[in-house]
């Protein structure tokens, strides 16, 4: 049977008890370092297991409350499903405590506990005073109306009524999802004789097995999971929610750092990233455009910058706004990913809330930005597929779900589904929406419309620039245009495109000179002048038209660049020559034939030769049969 797995998350203001408290609820001392233990207070992620059997795997994290720690909190807790929220009696909420309920509100980590530790300390009325504080400061939150427990670490009063409540609680959660691309995100790398390098991080989606290729992000370096290991045990196979160390093969455990990312899916990683920014209602003093900021998610924590869209700055806490943040190094970000902003100097938490792209483009300053951004952040997963086509214009399944950080088989079945509801449409390889094809298919016929009307002589749009009409490649472009010739929206004449029911015209206001300049043609025989004499009211271009147009039904027959005979006069040519000429001929009997002089008769017999009537021999030429 497959476990479930779950992980509890500790925080709480510096020596308020939370390693106490996770040794007297698991036996495990989680302060591990030396300066831990003399200085009595948590530097590192401390990690233990609380409960085990066939169908559960309960662990807990014991994050550092100091504030210069706090990197280590975010980290620890990025990952959990529960969290208790430790307070002491004897102090009650302090600076890192409030700290602490912004971060994990941020992370929105809705199932959770308060824990008031020490309580053997307090007499009732102070206990109360100290819940009555607490109550205030979780108003609003996702602590408020969750339940609060009385414990004292070293007595164990309490102890055993909050281990078996947690325990009930963790086991009715709704099971994971072990589906989709795995990823773990880094919080300890560390040589081991003989194994080699080992990482040790949460999983948070997905699943690993033991010899699965895997990516580290963000500097690509790709590898191997030699093997796997769960509190001090070795395992084929781990799952999303568990506690899990990866050796890996073919890495130096010193190109591996906290806040890399071990995954299975290739999503690109990020320097400028879009997100949705709750401001702390604590914020002391206005957030200028571009101010130095620090950037967490994950296990990850980035210096950058923030810029603002609709403001120079920030000046109310307590607020939403949408922006975008430019990092100083890329970090492994995806979409709805939950992020904590602080700022560089002097340090404080700013705000937090949800990735809505990375990685990001640049944006114009103004309001439409954040209206673009607000729209994006409240996509569906299948409005977001949509949405990204659409932005594309055309795109391509890989490049889509590694964009949007999707399991392919996953992805594959959204759009599918999309398919079937018409709202996507596919040619080959690509995608687009089908609201995209619509339009630029009517785009393409109106194009097409205005140009039979203007160039009626034309068989169509020449292929080449028609492509170009599209806003994507031309090779893609093509593919396009090919799908809609063969589905029958367009039709192709040679290298021309046109509208399925266009054919060729002379307009009424050209088909009187036209007929008399035909006329005249038809008259000179073989002896033509140029073909633009006999139409000397016709600008110049729409002469060009006209001939290839005659060219084309059939009415004219080009000799060379410049001489061009009636269709009837030049087939007469070639009857009269036939009969009186053997299956051989030379030149000088066809001149005897056709009275023709070098100027005309050259070309003449040059065009038998191209249309394959007769064949050039050394001094003569000899008819096809």
């Amino acid at each position: 049977m497959t476990k479930s797995n779950y992980t509890i998350g500790m925080a709480g203001h510096i020596d308020h008890g939370k390693s106490e408290l996770t040794k007297a609820l698991t036996g495990v001392e989680t302060d591990r370092l030396k300066e831990e233990q003399e200085r009595k207070i948590s530097i590192e992620l401390g990690y233990a297991p609380l409960y085990a059997d066939q169908e559960y795997s309960l662990s807990i994290i014991d994050v550092p409350g100091h504030e210069k720690f706090i990197r280590q909190m975010i980290a620890g807790v990025s990952s959990v499903d529960h969290t208790l929220l430790i307070i002491a009696a004897d102090e009650g909420v302090m600076p890192q405590t409030v700290e602490h309920i912004e971060i994990l509100n941020y992370l929105e980590i809705n199932h959770a506990y308060i824990v008031i530790t020490k309580v053997d300390l307090v007499e009732e009325e102070l206990l109360q005073l100290v819940k009555d504080d607490i109550n205030h400061h979780i108003e609003n939150t996702i602590f408020e109306n969750v339940p609060i427990y009385c414990v004292d670490s070293v007595s164990r009063n309490g102890i055993d009524l909050l281990k078996t409540d947690l325990i009930s609680t963790l086991k009715r959660m709704p099971e994971k999802d072990h589906s989709g691309f795995f990823r773990m995100p880094v919080d300890q790398a560390f040589h081991v004789h003989g194994i080699g390098t080992v990482v040790r991080g949460t999983i948070v989606k997905g699943s690993i097995t033991e010899r699965e290729q895997i990516t580290i992000k963000p500097q690509e370096i790709n590898s191997e999971a030699k093997s796997l290991q769960q509190f001090g045990q070795t395992a084929s196979e781990a799952r999303a929610g568990t506690r899990t160390a990866i050796a890996l093969k073919g890495v130096d455990y010193h190109s591996v750092r906290r806040g890399d990312v071990l995954t299975t899916n290739n999503h690109e990683a990020s320097k400028r990233i879009d997100i949705k920014l709750h401001i702390s209602p604590n914020l002391t003093k206005a957030i200028k455009q571009r101010s130095p900021i620090k950037f967490h998610t994950g296990t990850s924590e980035i210096y950058g910058r923030l810029i603002l869209f609709d403001r120079n700055e920030i000046q109310n806490a307590n607020e939403e706004v949408y922006a975008q943040v430019e990092l100083d190094q890329t970090v492994y970000a995806t979409r709805h990913d939950y992020f904590i902003l602080r700022r560089a100097t002097p340090i404080e938490t700013i705000g937090g809330g949800q990735i809505i792209n990375a990685p990001a483009e640049r944006h114009r300053f103004g309001t439409h930005t954040v209206k673009m951004l607000k729209q994006q952040s409240e996509l569906s997963i299948d409005e977001a597929i949509i949405d990204y086509i659409d932005q594309k214009g055309v795109a391509k399944e890989k490049e889509m779900v590694n964009h949007l950080a999707i399991d392919p088989t996953d992805g594959h079945e959204i759009l599918n589904t999309l398919y079937e509801q018409n709202k996507i449409y596919f040619i080959n390889d690509l995608m687009m929406t089908s609201n995209w094809l619509e339009k630029y298919t009517q785009i393409l016929s109106t194009e097409l419309t205005n140009y039979h009307n203007h160039f009626p002589l034309r068989q169509g749009y020449p292929k080449a620039e028609f492509v170009q009409l599209l806003p994507v490649k031309a090779k893609v472009g093509k593919v396009i245009v090919d799908h809609l010739v063969d589905e029958k929206y367009f039709k192709q004449i040679n290298n021309c495109i046109a509208l399925p029911t266009f054919t060729p015209y002379i307009d009424i206001d050209l088909k009187d000179e036209v007929d008399q300049g035909l006329a005249k043609l038809k008259q000179d025989a073989l002896h033509v002048e140029k073909f633009i004499n006999y139409f000397p009211t016709v600008g110049q271009d729409t002469v060009v038209d006209l001939q290839q147009y005659l060219t084309t039904t059939d009415q004219v027959v080009q000799l060379s660049e410049e001489l061009i005979v009636s269709h009837e006069s030049f087939h007469n040519a070639v009857d009269q020559l036939r009969k009186e000429t053997d299956d051989e001929f030379t030149l000088k009997e066809a001149k005897e034939v056709l009275s023709l002089s070098r100027k005309y008769l050259i070309p003449l017999l040059e065009k038998l030769d191209e249309l394959e009537l007769t064949k050039r021999l050394e001094n003569a030429r000899q008819w096809s049969k």
